[in-house]
């Protein structure tokens, strides 16, 4: 296990269900928090409502430089979580160039962003955890899933290719792969988290499952741990069975 009291994580996309959940989780076990979305007004609201030391890092993650003066002035890292904040998939007979190209920039590039900031002071040290977040649907082609799909399948590849060459140095690299987070609220009056979709999970469990994830030294991970397995199993399949068995959303 871990021992995580004194550690320093800098959130990225700290704003999303699963984002707020996580900063939840590593505050509890004593960590100090960095915290950043495309909205600093409720970063200042969630570093208020957690247990344990936590502040907003202001950065535009489209912006290159600004991440980098970002880490500049945040002092001591001992790790980085990057989660995209760009949802919502597009479908082939409802294609919108622009609103697809700004999911995959605003997703690929905030990963490039935060990755071009922190790793180079990564290596140096040989030291440091970078743990990118991606999605079920980075696996392989959905229906309705172009752009935000498409992100997710190039943030897992950047993750694979940077622990290829950095797996056996101080750096650890870890990847993510949750399916569809939900906040406990939006659960129907009467239901519980076993009545979700399989691929389906509130935040607070994908928060646990993430956490686990970050005490284990194994590179990848995919959660619900059912779905994730039968995803990734599918990269093994056919195109002819694939496509005849995942006709919609994971």
């Amino acid at each position: 296990m871990v021992e995580w009291q004194g550690k320093r994580y800098w959130i990225i996309g700290a704003g999303s269900a699963l984002g707020r959940a996580i900063a939840d989780q590593l505050s509890r076990v004593g960590v100090e928090l960095l915290l950043t979305c495309s909205e600093p007004e409720a970063m200042a609201r969630l570093a208020e409502m957690l247990p344990g030391k936590a502040e907003v890092l202001e950065a535009e993650v489209s912006d290159g430089e600004a991440m980098k003066s970002a880490v500049a002035s945040a002092g001591r890292l001992d790790g980085v979580i990057y989660l995209p904040d760009a949802v919502g998939g597009h479908g082939a007979r409802t294609w919108d160039t622009a609103a697809i190209k700004q999911v995959i920039d605003r997703n690929l590039d905030g990963a490039l962003n935060t990755v071009g900031a922190v790793l180079p002071g990564m290596v140096a040290a040989d030291k440091g955890h970078l743990l990118l977040v991606a999605g079920l649907s980075a696996y392989r082609g959905l229906p309705g899933e172009i752009g935000y799909g498409t992100s997710m399948a190039a943030i897992m590849h950047l993750a694979e290719e940077l622990y290829a060459e950095l797996r056996s140095t101080g750096v650890q690299i870890q990847l993510a792969c949750p399916g569809h987070v939900i906040e406990p609220e939006a659960l129907a009056e009467g239901d519980t988290p076993a009545a979700l979709p399989p691929s389906v999970m509130t935040s607070e469990a994908a928060a646990r499952e993430l956490f686990e994830h970050m005490n284990d030294d194994i590179f990848q991970r995919s959660f619900p741990t059912m779905r994730g397995w039968v995803v990734r199993l599918s990269q093994l399949m056919p195109n002819w069975l694939y496509y005849r068995l995942f006709r919609s959303q994971l």
